[in-house]
């Protein structure tokens, strides 16, 4: 099922632009609940620089209309930054260009998955300029109600190695690669 044409008018930021958007396109490569390994770590496949555009474009498609978050004019003489402040998920946009389109975490995207919970800590606002890399650890995996759920946590750190972000996320995901067939292919 190809991403409906009506989502391109969001597409207006260099990253979304080349962010592969159809999920069941390559899920081959994703990692799946039964390969994932609890205590597994590791760096996502590319590192994200914060720009303004990036995060007035996701306040925008959130709909904030605080001048806080979307008026850089504005924030540039009132917020505690002097810059836009972010939307507390504009984590998840780190996470998911990130972790890029296979190996550990992308079990994220994959079809089929069903996200029941979620926690995110703002340890400090992303400034514009920082180049933020996202290590993604498999936390656990258990079998609840018949359900295969996966846990995740994330890490969100600067160039100096500052910790910015962190976000725990539970995903219910199809059980093996067969079964992410199943969802891609139907």
């Amino acid at each position: 099922m190809p991403v409906p044409s009506r989502l391109d008018r969001y597409i207006e930021t260099e990253k979304q632009r080349h962010f592969p958007r159809d999920f069941m396109v390559g899920w081959e490569a994703y990692e799946t609940w039964d390969e994932a390994t609890v205590g597994q770590s590791g760096p996502g496949q590319r590192t994200f620089r914060i720009t303004e555009e990036d995060i007035l474009d996701y306040n925008r498609a959130c709909g904030e209309t605080d001048p806080l978050m979307v008026d850089p004019e504005y924030a540039g003489k009132n917020s505690p930054t002097g810059e836009l402040l972010q939307h507390p998920i504009f984590v998840t946009t780190i996470a998911f260009y990130s972790l890029g389109e296979s190996g550990i975490g992308t079990w994220i995207r994959t079809p089929g998955a069903r996200n029941p919970q979620q926690r995110i800590e703002i340890v400090e606002p992303f400034r514009y300029g920082e180049i933020v890399t996202t290590t993604v650890t498999t936390a656990d995996k258990f079998t609840q109600r018949s359900k295969p759920y996966l846990q995740m946590l994330l890490d969100f750190r600067n160039e100096k190695n500052a910790l910015k972000a962190r976000w725990w996320c539970s995903l219910i995901l199809p059980e093996t690669r067969a079964d992410v067939a199943r969802f891609a292919n139907a």
